[in-house]
C-alpha cells in the first residue's frame, strides 16, 4: 500500500453535516483508495452510525484542492479516534496553475474540457500506423530508416442531441505509458465540436457499455483527465483536473471475440469506424428504450468462467426481459386475437351469461372464470412476445430459432435441461449467445464483420430476414 496524497486541512461530510479535520492520509493499493484520519471528536460518526458513506474535501500539501467521494467506513479505533475509509467512488485532484488555490470549501461552475479517458480491461488490436523518420549522421530524409508502427486506432464519432454544440467528433485509442490500460484521446476536437466534460457525462454510460460489448468483456473507466489544460512528461499525460476511480484491479478476464477488434488491424478499423460513425446514436436511443446495457452486462457475465448451465440461464432470462420490455413499449394498443369490438360487443357477453349461474353456487370460482374470460381476447403469450421481438430485431425465424423459443426455453426454465449431452448443451448455448449478440447489432444498424462459430439459420434465411447482413462465415448450422 503506497501513500499518494497528504491532506493538510479540510472536512468530512455526512448528510450535510461537516467536521473539520487537521490531517488525513490517502493510500492506494490494487486500484482501491483508502483514507486514514484521526478525528478531533467522534460526534459525526456517532450520530450517523447507520450511514457508512462520507465525503472529504480538503487541500493537499501542495495546496491542491482534493475531493474524496463515497467513503465507506471500515474501521474506528475508539482509543485515539482513528478512522479508516475505503473509497467506492473517486478521488478528484485539481492542480491549478495560479499560485494561490481557492479554499477547498469554494465551489464555482466551470465548463471543463475532457482530454483523455483511461480505460481498464479493453483489449484491442490497433488499426492505425504512426510513421517514424530516423536520420543518419544528422541527415533527415524519406529514405533514411523509415519505420511504421501500429500504435493507435482513430475513428470518427457522431453524437447528436448535444445542445448548442456540433455533432462530429474524433477520438484515438492509444496505450497508456507503462500500463496495459488504454487512453481515449479526445484532444483533436476543436472549434464548434468540442466535447466538454458535462456533455461527456451524459454519454459516458453509453460509451462504456458499447465498448464493453465490442470488447466481449467489461470495460471500466479508471481515470479521467479534464480541465483547462493538459501536459505530458516521461510518466505520461497529466491535466489540470484528474479524477481517479477507486475499484479493485481485475488482472484476469475472459473475452468474447464475436466482434474481432483484437484480431487484425483491418478488422479493428472497420468495426470502430462503423460503430462510432454510424451506430452510436442509434445505440443511445435503443439503450434508453430497451435497456441494452442490461443485456450487454448479461452477455459479459456469460463470458466468464462459470458453468454452462448458469451462463445459459443468465442469457435466456436476458432474452425474455428485453422482449417483454419491447412488447410493453411497442404495443401501445392492446394486441387482440380477433377484432375487440366484436369480442366485447357479442362474444364476451354471451360467455359471461353462460357462466352466470355459477355465481350463486361458488362465487370464488365465478370470479376466477370471469377474470379469464375478460382477458380471453388478449394475445400476449410469452411465445408470441418473443417471436414478435425477434422479427423486430431481424432475426430469421428458422426451425432452429423456433425450437429455441417453443421447446428449449421451456425445458431450461422449468426442468433445468439445456441439452441431452455436452455437445447439444454447447450448441444450444452458442445459438442463444449468437442470437442475443445479433439482436443488439441488428437493432443498432451494424452489419459488418461477425465472428460466428455456428449458424442458427441458413444463408438464405439470413439474407431474407435482412439483406444487409454481411460476412456470414461458411460454418456449421446449429440444428
Amino acid at each position: 500500500m503506497s501513500l499518494v496524497y497528504t491532506i493538510t486541512s479540510g472536512h468530512i461530510e455526512c448528510q450535510n453535516e461537516k467536521l473539520e479535520i487537521p490531517f488525513a492520509l490517502v493510500f492506494h493499493k490494487d486500484g482501491v483508495f483508502r483514507v486514514e484520519i484521526i478525528l478531533p471528536n467522534t460526534d459525526i460518526i456517532n450520530k450517523h452510525e447507520g450511514n457508512y458513506h462520507y465525503s472529504l474535501l480538503g487541500l493537499t500539501e501542495k495546496k491542491y484542492p482534493i475531493e474524496c467521494t463515497n467513503l465507506f467506513l471500515t474501521k474506528h479505533n475508539g482509543y485515539n479516534n482513528k478512522v479508516e475509509f475505503i473509497s467506492e467512488g473517486f478521488i478528484k485532484l485539481t492542480k491549478p496553475k495560479r499560485k494561490e488555490a481557492p479554499p477547498y470549501s469554494e465551489t464555482s461552475y466551470k465548463r471543463e474540457k475532457i482530454w483523455f479517458v483511461e480505460l481498464e480491461n479493453l483489449k484491442t488490436g490497433f488499426a492505425n500506423f504512426t510513421q517514424i523518420k530516423r536520420s543518419k549522421y544528422g541527415e533527415v530524409g524519406e529514405d533514411y530508416f523509415p519505420n511504421s508502427i501500429l500504435d493507435h486506432t482513430e475513428t470518427p464519432w457522431v453524437i447528436d442531441n448535444l445542445i448548442d454544440n456540433g455533432n462530429y467528433f474524433k477520438f484515438k485509442l492509444i496505450k497508456k505509458e507503462g500500463s496495459d490500460n488504454l487512453l481515449i484521446d479526445i484532444r483533436e476536437n476543436k472549434g464548434y465540436c468540442k466535447l466538454y466534460y458535462d456533455y461527456y457525462l451524459t454519454i459516458k454510460g453509453d460509451l462504456i457499455t458499447l465498448l464493453s460489448f465490442m470488447n466481449g468483456g467489461l470495460v471500466k473507466v479508471r481515470k479521467e483527465y479534464l480541465g483547462k489544460s493538459y501536459g505530458q512528461s516521461n510518466k505520461g499525460f497529466n491535466s489540470e483536473i484528474e479524477i481517479n476511480y477507486s475499484f479493485i484491479n481485475k488482472y484476469v478476464d475472459s473475452y468474447n471475440d464475436y466482434l474481432r477488434i483484437n484480431y487484425h488491424h483491418s478488422c479493428s478499423s472497420e468495426i470502430f469506424n462503423e460503430m462510432f460513425l454510424k451506430c452510436f446514436d442509434t445505440f443511445q436511443h435503443y439503450n434508453k428504450l430497451l435497456e441494452l446495457d442490461s443485456l450487454i452486462f448479461s452477455l459479459t457475465v456469460s463470458s466468464q468462467t462459470i458453468g454452462l448451465k448458469e451462463r445459459y440461464f443468465i442469457l435466456i432470462t436476458a432474452l425474455e426481459k428485453i422482449a417483454k420490455r419491447y412488447s410493453k413499449i411497442n404495443l401501445g394498443e392492446q394486441n387482440y386475437l380477433i377484432d375487440n369490438k366484436l369480442f366485447e360487443g357479442n362474444i364476451k357477453q354471451n360467455l359471461l351469461d353462460s357462466i352466470l349461474p355459477i355465481k350463486n353456487i361458488d362465487k370464488d370460482a365465478w370470479n376466477r372464470m370471469n377474470s379469464i374470460l375478460s382477458n380471453l381476447n388478449n394475445n400476449n403469450s410469452s411465445t408470441k412476445t418473443l417471436l414478435d421481438f425477434l422479427i423486430f430485431a431481424k432475426i430469421p425465424l428458422s426451425n432452429s430459432v423456433k425450437k429455441l423459443i417453443k421447446k428449449e426455453r421451456n425445458l431450461a426454465v422449468h426442468e433445468g435441461n439445456i441439452g441431452g449431452d455436452s455437445q447439444e448443451m454447447f450448441n444450444n448455448y452458442l445459438k442463444l449467445d449468437h442470437i442475443l449478440r445479433d439482436i443488439i447489432l441488428n437493432i443498432i444498424g451494424y452489419f459488418g464483420k461477425r465472428n460466428r462459430k455456428g449458424l442458427y439459420a441458413t444463408l438464405e434465411e439470413f439474407e431474407s430476414s435482412n439483406p444487409k447482413q454481411a460476412n456470414i462465415s461458411n460454418t456449421y448450422v446449429i440444428k
